[in-house]
């Protein structure tokens, strides 16, 4: 349960981070290029702040991330699940449609190193079953 009683529909638990991000396209506007920011990923969504326009629930959207830390940027096709107004920016959850995986795996890793722990010793059990 969250904090409001409401039932969690998240599978994976997101991580807290901050990276700049950079919406690349939205299906149905012809060129679409704002700067967003990240402020939670995980193994399926993320959630970014932009303070440009209203995207609503159900867009497909493409978002560039830049991780200057790590020397990676990549992007990523996603839907909006989600969206509302705070502290004057539109706040936006994505479901990650195409990512690539190599990508996803690393950013993972480094933001969030106790998943990476939990992983491995899942695979670990797995491995002594088989």
């Amino acid at each position: 349960m969250s904090k409001k009683g409401k039932k969690e529909k998240r599978k994976y638990v997101r991580s807290d981070c901050l990276f700049p991000a950079e919406f690349a396209k939205s299906k149905g506007r012809d060129s679409l290029s704002e700067r967003a920011i990240i402020h939670n990923f995980s193994q399926e969504g993320l959630k970014l702040a932009i303070n440009f326009m209203n995207i609503r629930p159900g867009s497909e959207v493409e978002v560039k991330i830049f991780i200057p830390e790590k020397n990676l940027s990549t992007t990523l096709a996603g839907e909006v699940t989600w969206n509302k107004f705070k502290d004057n920016k539109l706040e936006v959850g994505l479901k990650i449609k195409k990512m690539d995986e190599n990508a996803k795996e690393e950013i993972l890793n480094w933001i969030m190193p106790v998943w990476v722990k939990i992983e491995d010793k899942k695979k670990e059990k797995k491995e002594k079953k088989e």
